[in-house]
Formats: structure tokens, sequence, C-alpha cells
């Protein structure tokens, strides 16, 4: 819905209009009636400064994006725009009100950051876009063979993050294999809120289901936080786990289903194949990854790795539009005699870059 630049504008003229006429409250209470108001939500009382209230404003029109009409974003600009005098966002509330966003498509790129190839995944990139987009469905697994490159997955979230999606934070938690039996339910909870400004102590073993009191404490945690939350766990289906880890991460996704919590939340579940409790079916997207690399996957690739080197100003990097087929197919077949599939074609790729 904006860009980076015009996030910091709209955070800074919203500041601006309320620290001359009102406050955050008062505004809230007059752009958003009704319904609009639930769906923004409610502002955490312990932001107290106007900047920091305005971004989790901002963030939070974002995040629901265009599932009201008009969105909660049009709602805000027009008061900015009409009543509070910033012209300069006249523009913005234009295309917002024709639905237009000037973001390219993140989940469709060929490369993720540090220039690393991310290939085919057809169907991973329509249920990683649904999740963040649809409130409704706010729990991802994601399942498949050995060596089909569950991990990667959180590759793409974080591109999405930093090129896409300003308001969007991704959280991986990666348990390495042989850990599990050491790896306590504090250093999980500990994990998913490290990079939140905002945080509560610990809760005590005070009550009588401790995963459940840190549930509830990364859920009031997110809340204090600015815009849209996306855990993301991996490893975490070893059959040595210790059972309050487990019971975590089953009421992490039994309360993020919940539609209240859903509007700050997503949980990603890499190689998780324990049950999880209550109605998830319904409000879950399970997403089966297959190795299905082909020649002409393998050329898109390409010919984008040539886009962004002549972006950068990197002619002398770029492949002959000539050679392509030939290098993919020459990719192609190294890789499928390879020992890893996957791990040879993504050695080749990222050597181009260097």
């Amino acid at each position: 819905m904006l860009t980076r630049e015009e996030r910091i504008w709209v955070i800074d003229d919203l500041s601006d209009h309320v620290g001359l006429t009102s406050t955050i409250g008062g505004l809230i209470t007059t752009v958003f009636p009704g319904a609009t108001r639930t769906e923004l939500g409610s502002l955490p009382l312990d932001l107290t400064t106007v900047p920091d209230q305005a971004a989790w404003v901002v963030d939070s029109c974002l995040t629901n994006r265009w599932r009201l009409n008009p969105s909660l974003l049009e709602l805000l600009l027009v008061k900015l725009v009409n009543l509070g005098g910033k012209g300069r966002l006249a523009p913005i509330l234009s295309r917002v009100h024709s639905g237009i966003d000037p973001n390219p498509n993140p989940f469709s790129t060929l490369w993720v950051l540090a220039d690393q190839p991310f290939l085919d995944r057809a169907s991973l990139r329509v249920s990683a876009k649904q999740l963040v987009e649809n409130v409704a469905k706010p729990v991802l697994r994601v399942f498949g063979p050995p060596k089909s490159g569950k991990t990667y997955t959180t590759e793409l979230f974080s591109y999405v993050m930093q090129e896409g999606r300003p308001d969007l934070h991704v959280v991986p938690v990666r348990l390495a294999p042989g850990t599990a039996a050491s790896y306590d339910v504090e250093e999980l909870a500990e994990s998913l809120t490290l990079s939140m400004e905002k945080t509560e102590p610990l809760p005590s073993r005070s009550s009588s289901s401790y995963p459940g009191a840190l549930c509830r404490w990364l859920i009031r945690n997110a809340a204090k936080n600015t815009g849209l939350w996306v855990f993301v766990l991996d490893g975490f289906a070893q059959p040595d786990l210790k059972s309050e880890v487990v019971e975590l991460v089953q009421i992490l996704a039994q309360q993020i289903a919940v539609p209240e919590f859903a509007r700050k939340l997503r949980l990603v579940l890499l190689r998780f194949d324990k049950p999880l409790s209550g109605n998830w079916r319904a409000k879950t997207i399970d997403d089966f990854l297959l190795i299905n690399v082909t020649q002409q996957d393998i050329e898109n690739c390409l010919t984008e790795f040539n886009h962004r080197m002549l972006a950068r100003m990197r002619p002398e990097k770029t492949i002959k539009p000539a050679e392509i087929p030939v290098l993919a197919a020459a990719m192609l077949a190294r890789s499928n005699a390879a020992a890893c599939f996957l791990q040879n074609l993504y050695d080749e790729l990222v050597a181009l870059a260097i």
C-alpha cells in the first residue's frame, strides 16, 4: 500500500497533525467509527509518545490492507489530506482509493536477500501471500521430503519483509537437530520477542499452565509493537522435544487462529507434524513442497539476474540472452547428477553473483 518512504511520510504527518490539534485517541475516535475501529484494534496503553502511537496506527492500517471498503488507510489519509492540510499525501490517497500497491509483488521474486536464488515454489508463494494478507488463515504448515527446501522458506518471508511490506516483522527460530532435549520453553518465548522493542518480563511459574502463560505474554508483547509479526518455527518436530515446548507451539497456533489476535500475528510451522488443537483445519494453510525445478525456471531466474545486475550498473555480470538456455540446461543436468539437487543448483546460481 505504501513504499517505505511513504510510510515514514504518513507517520510524520500524522504525528504533526495530532501534535497540533488533539490526541491519537481522539483522532482514532473520529477517523475510525464503529466496525472500522474494531478492525484497527486497541491502541496499547504503554505507547506514550505521539510518534510511537502514530506508527502503530499506520502499521495497523497497512496490515489490514484493502479488507474493508474504504480501507483503514484511506480513512486515515482522507483525514490528513482534507482536514489536516497534508497535501503531499493527496497522490497517495488517490492511489490507495484505486487499490493500487506501488510495491512490486515480492512473493513472485526469483532472488531473495543476499543475492540468493528462490526458484519454483509456485504453491508456496501462493500460500505465503495468503498467510500474510488473509486474517482468516493465520497459520501455515510446510511439509516436504528431506532436502526439499523447507528451511529455506524463511528466506522468502524475510525478503517480503525487507522489500515489500514495511509493516512486516519476520522472526525465525530454528531448533538445530539433536538439541531438542535441552531446549527449554523459556528459550523459545524469549527468542520470539528478541526483536520487539517493548516487552514485559517473562512471567513466573505461578499458573497451572506455564506454556499458556507464556503464550499470553507473547500476544501482549506483540500487541505493544507496531506491524504484523510472523513467527517461523523450524525443527520443532524432533521426537525428544520437551512437552512444555510442544504445548507452547500448540497453544500459540490455537490462539493465533483467534481473529482478534490474527490482526497482529501469523505462525509458520516448518516440519511440525504434531497435532494441533481446536478448530485449526479451517484456519490453517498446508503446503507440501516438491522438488520440481525445470529448465524454464532456471532460465527465468537467469533473466531476472540480468535485470538485477543492470539495475545495479553492473553490465559486466550479465549473461548474454542467447547463452541463457544453454547455461540453464547445463545447470539442470549437473544438479540432477549431484547428490543434493537443490544445494548444487543453489551453489551454482549464487556463484554468478559473487
